[in-house]
């Protein structure tokens, strides 16, 4: 038998075009990706039922293709669309006001975030709750410091403790000027080197990320989130007057020495009974709507850190003690305990806090298309029977209730008369009230501090009446500090 003649052309060209036919229908999904093709729900919806390709018949999207949905699937799932790297939904949720939609959600991609992406969304793995130094103990760092006021990083707690770690103590400045509150929770601060905290700490401990704020004054005050975000902001003097910052949103704001609740612990069967919470100074509602990302801790969340016999360390606190504030300047202005003279900052500094707050109020339309319209706001004190706010005699209230009355008729502006007392004025309305103001007025006191929220502008005016005899800095400090004018009003002058 003689040997086959070699192949032609047209032989091999056949053979090739088969073995290709061969490897793409045995690599189907591939093929098709190359093409731009949904391998899944074409492989799975048309193939699979003429018996080629393989017979899954889930999507990228973890739902069967189309084609192939059932009743049951869309209950379940329902029909929305998604695109790689985004939220799944129709679209209309990336772009809907606060408050809006079904859910009263808003979206927000990660690039709109920005740095603080990582923190907001939790790319920290679990496997990094705990830090590992052994004996290279992380040293404590004073990024800001005014007496009262100051800005961490590295601080430690433990075993009811508070630790700051540094071996170079030149610069460093006294516990003392730092917090000088004691009292139940972490009321013991120390200053160890690094040796002695290696000694104590062992090896590793948990770590507390992101942003904390502390309140270690022992009584409440209303400045409390203002002077802490003050402190805050230091450190971001590129702030603009659109509220830009740079600043990732403070995590917790802890008050290490006050319980949850200030009556007695009920019996367990009685845990459905209301009780009274402690008094922060402020209204609760203001930490949420301001600060939405702020979670409050109190002495009770320090305790069970304190039982687990393990340290933890806060990645950066900001600090602000009244007392400490006070007592360094306690030889010349007694009452000048705020940080808005010592601490270098933006002029636009509360505009981010200002911004977030007009915007949970939805008042920032409104507020622009009413700017040449005047708000005067007078927070009455009358009605207040707890006696902790001062009052005008009731003939100068009357008489001055008349007169801001006969102003708005004669001049057109507009005029709210509202309580301090929240069981008679709503805390929405109250704040409603103050962002749009162009005036606020009142009896001295602690709660005239939310004229902050005022917008800001030249003729923005915090008007206080005093006895003879009285005066306070604090306000009138807030008040330059912000661009605004602020007016003392004692007897007749």
């Amino acid at each position: 038998m003689g040997l086959l003649s070699p192949p032609d052309r047209r032989e091999t060209t056949l053979f090739l075009f088969c073995i290709a036919i061969y490897i793409l229908a045995y690599n189907l999904e591939s093929s098709l990706q190359l093409l731009g093709v949904d391998s899944v729900a074409t492989s799975g919806a048309v193939f699979t039922r003429i018996g080629l390709g393989k017979t899954r018949t889930i999507g990228s999207d973890g739902r069967k293709p189309s084609g192939w949905r059932d009743k049951l699937e869309l209950a379940i799932y329902g029909d929305w669309g998604w695109d790689e790297g985004h939220v799944a939904g129709n679209g209309d949720e990336r772009s809907q006001r606060a408050g809006t939609g079904r859910h009263g959600a808003t979206w927000a991609n990660r690039r709109e975030v920005g740095k603080v992406a990582g923190k907001l969304f939790g790319e920290v793995p679990v496997d990094q709750a705990l830090q590992w130094w052994r004996d290279d103990v992380p040293e404590t760092k004073i990024l800001k410091h005014t007496a009262g006021y100051t800005v961490l990083d590295n601080v430690f707690i433990f075993n009811g403790g508070v630790y700051l770690v540094a071996d170079d103590t030149k610069d460093f400045p006294a516990v003392a000027a730092i917090v000088s509150s004691t009292g139940q929770g972490f009321g013991r601060w120390s200053l160890v080197t690094r040796r002695q905290a290696a000694s104590m700490f062992g090896g590793f401990g948990g770590v507390i990320r992101g942003v904390s704020w502390m309140a270690a004054d022992n009584s409440p005050h209303n400045s409390t989130l203002l002077s802490l975000w003050r402190t805050y902001s230091s450190l971001d003097p590129t702030i603009d007057s659109e509220g830009r910052t740079r600043l990732a949103p403070p995590h917790r704001l802890i008050f290490p020495h006050n319980s949850v609740f200030t009556d007695p612990n009920p019996e367990f069967e009685q845990h459905t009974i209301r009780r009274r919470r402690a008094d922060t100074g402020f209204n609760p509602y203001l930490a949420k709507a301001a600060f939405p990302h702020l979670t409050v801790m109190y002495f009770e969340d320090f305790d069970d850190y304190s039982k687990m016999q393990v340290p933890f360390v806060f990645e950066r606190l900001v600090v602000a003690d009244r007392e400490a504030a006070s007592k360094a300047l306690e030889s010349s202005e007694p009452e000048f305990i705020t940080p808005f003279d010592q601490l270098e900052a933006s002029e636009f500094w509360w505009e981010p806090v200002r911004r977030t707050m007009e915007s949970f109020l939805d008042l920032s339309e409104h507020s622009s298309s009413s700017a040449t319209t005047k708000v005067v706001t007078y927070i009455v004190t009358q009605d207040n029977d707890e006696g902790r706010s001062a009052k005008l005699k009731e003939e100068d209230h009357e008489k001055l209730v008349s007169a801001l009355k006969k102003m708005e008729r004669n001049t057109g502006c507009e005029v709210h008369i509202i309580s301090d007392d929240t069981r008679r004025t709503a805390w929405i309305e109250r704040m409603e009230a103050i962002v749009r103001s162009t005036v606020v007025l009142g009896a001295y006191g602690d709660h005239l501090m939310d004229f902050a929220f005022m917008k800001r502008a030249p003729q923005a005016t915090l008007m206080e009446f005093y006895p003879t005899g009285r005066f306070v800095h604090d306000r009138a400090v807030v008040a330059k500090s912000l661009g605004q004018q602020y007016v003392a009003w004692s007897g007749a002058k």
